[in-house]
């Protein structure tokens, strides 16, 4: 097993223990206390096993960790959909069970007494194990990575910029043509923000870039701003950021009352554009305070803001969020060729195409997933590869636990025969 398959399995797990499902299990059979136990200890391994992943090669020591860690992971899997089935269960029953059915059941494992002293205890059971994992891994030199609600985010991420290259863009133009049209409408004194709203990897930062550097947008915006907005949206960080993508000078170096005083200058009177890339908090007292030092701009500014959270769209749009939806398989297919062939190649090969469609398939419109998957195959011409690829039993854990997203970034590890 690859240990980034070992983390999506601990995000699964995460995103279980937050499910209605399983809440509703865990109030009816009253282990609130242990579930809220299990999750905080296990948040606390999941936060590091990113970085496990990457020294474990080099230290025995942390490949046994990593063994006992998946092996209280399936047990925990086990427990919590024992859960959930329960509920379900109980739900048929209450629809269709009889008289006599109730009465075998009151002595059966489903009763809710017996069941909930044996799930108690097999949770308690993990929740020592995971405490004694948890206590190990303070033996080794990890970096760890904050994690919300089962959703592990790098506390170092890549910054994005504003450039882009077309060609690596396929089937976006009606979103582009929707986002300009509501640009170049006039907007009084108010200060526009349309937020795009979509899962990671599915384009809108590649979205926001090509609004961003369209000539008609150049034309009606002499200023062009763009941030990658800090993922605790640090309200600092964000105003110097803006600064110096409009300067070019770093402030650092000021407190947050000159890099107030500097950007209301900066922005004074101009009509600018704005984008905010990647926002993440949903913090609307940082956004108000954000947003009352760029009303300073002339009328007719407006800002694009991408997140993955529709709540942030909600939050800080002043128009309804534009939801970018997955491409179409032909377009996937377009942009699969792009980056899994040798474009010198007048015909490409029948079987491997045959074996790409079915993998861009997979890839559900997701274009940071086709891209991956290309990559990958970039350099392998055996149809037996491809077709690994395309038949891995990763594919099915991920629709399975809705792990698309955030294996994405993963795939090059996971998909590799052994």
């Amino acid at each position: 097993m690859t240990e980034p398959l070992l983390f999506s399995i601990a995000q699964g797990v995460l995103g279980k223990i937050a499910s209605p499902a399983l809440q509703e299990a865990v109030a009816i059979y009253c282990v609130e206390d242990q579930i809220h136990e299990l999750k905080k200890t296990l948040t606390a391994i999941t936060a590091v096993l990113l970085d496990v992943e990457e020294q474990q090669a080099k230290n025995h020591h942390l490949q046994l960790w990593l063994r006992w860690v998946r092996d209280v992971l399936y047990d925990a899997e086990d427990v919590l959909d024992e859960l959930e089935c329960e509920v379900l269960r109980k739900r048929v029953i209450s629809r269709y069970g009889g008289i006599k059915k109730k009465v075998h059941r009151f002595f059966s494992i489903s009763n809710p007494l017996i069941l909930r002293a044996k799930i108690s205890h097999k949770i308690k059971e993990i929740r020592e194990t995971l405490s004694k994992i948890s206590i190990e891994k303070n033996r080794f030199d990890l970096n760890e990575r904050s994690v919300d609600n089962g959703v592990v985010h790098l506390r170092s991420r890549e910054m994005t910029y504003s450039f882009t290259n077309k060609l690596d863009v396929v089937g976006r133009e009606s979103d582009k043509q929707k986002i300009i049209e509501i640009l170049m409408q006039p907007n009084g004194k108010n200060l526009s923000v349309i937020p795009i709203v979509g899962i990671g990897g599915i384009g809108k930062t590649a979205l926001a870039k090509l609004v961003y550097n369209d000539d008609r947008v150049k034309e009606q915006f002499k200023s062009r701003l763009w941030v990658c907005v800090p993922e605790d949206f640090d309200f600092k960080k964000t105003i110097d950021g803006i600064i110096k993508d409009a300067t070019g000078q770093s402030l650092s170096n000021l407190d947050i009352q000159q890099s107030r005083t500097i950007l209301r200058d900066t922005i004074k009177d101009k009509k600018f554009l704005l984008v905010l890339d990647d926002v993440w908090s949903n913090d609307r007292g940082r956004w108000e305070e954000l947003k009352a030092l760029l009303t300073e701009g002339a009328s007719g500014s407006k800002i694009i803001v991408t997140t993955r959270n529709s709540e942030v769209g909600s939050i800080m749009g002043t128009h309804p969020a534009h939801y970018l939806k997955g491409l179409s398989q032909e377009d996937s297919m377009t942009l699969f060729k792009k980056w899994a062939l040798d474009q010198k190649e007048k015909q490409p090969r029948p079987d491997l195409l045959n074996v790409g469609n079915d993998i861009v398939k997979k890839c559900q419109g997701v274009p940071l997933l086709v891209k991956t998957m290309g990559s990958l195959l970039y350099t392998k011409d055996k149809e037996w590869y491809w077709a690994h690829i395309r038949d891995s039993e990763i594919w099915k854990l991920m629709e399975e636990k809705g792990t698309l997203c955030w294996c994405l970034n993963l795939a090059m590890i996971i998909y590799r025969p052994t």
